[in-house]
């Protein structure tokens, strides 16, 4: 379940949060987090402004729900990567797993909101917190739970964390500087390559 929709909202409150956080993510990821309005996010939802403090008492809440509702969608994805249905073996569901990580860590949007979240951290220290139970760590997980059909669950946990690091590589870290790199795809098809044979060996 999305942490981002709290339990016990009408049909009509999760419409309108979902349209919030539309709304936010127009706003904070064109814009940045600090020069971004509550009105201007009301604005972009089709809301009042009291509307939004209704169902975020701060610009800090609204960014953080943002968070945790742009790591579920990214969550759903990751859980079920498409791959041969004739193949389940651990190299196919990692490869797969991989190629769907970079496709959507790549993201226009995904990548703005990385460089958002680096950039409040320091001052918003429980953002940190929440990308990583609801995006990271979830990864990892995912990860983990392929190659526990190879390995015990403390290997497969440290192999898991290994390549998800592997399957990111410099390119990712290039691209959220806001290096362009030539080759996107290429690259990452290689890192994703080492990524599952490093974490099979």
């Amino acid at each position: 379940m999305d942490a981002s929709f709290p339990l016990g909202l009408s049909p009509l409150q999760r419409r309108k949060r979902s349209a919030i956080l539309d709304g936010a993510k127009t706003v904070f990821l064109r814009q940045s987090f600090a020069l971004a309005r509550m009105d201007d996010v009301a604005a972009a939802a089709g809301v009042g402004k009291q509307t939004v403090y209704r169902h975020f008492k701060s610009k800090e809440a609204l960014f953080v729900g943002l968070v945790m509702s742009m790591c579920a969608e990214v969550g759903a994805l990751l859980a079920n990567p498409q791959r041969e249905p004739s193949d389940d073996s651990p190299e196919a569901e990692l490869h797969a797993l991989g190629s769907l990580l970079a496709q959507i860590l790549i993201a226009p949007d995904v990548l703005r909101l990385y460089r958002a979240i680096v950039a409040e951290a320091e001052r918003l220290p429980e953002l940190g917190q929440v990308f990583y139970e609801n995006g990271a760590k979830v990864v990892r997980a995912i990860a983990a739970n392929i190659l526990r059909k190879r390995f015990d669950e403390s290997t497969a946990a440290l192999r898991a964390a290994t390549f998800i690091n592997l399957v990111l590589g410099d390119a990712y870290l290039e691209l959220s500087i806001g290096y362009a790199v030539p080759d996107v795809e290429a690259r990452f098809a290689l890192q994703i390559d080492e990524a599952v044979a490093a974490a099979l060996r």
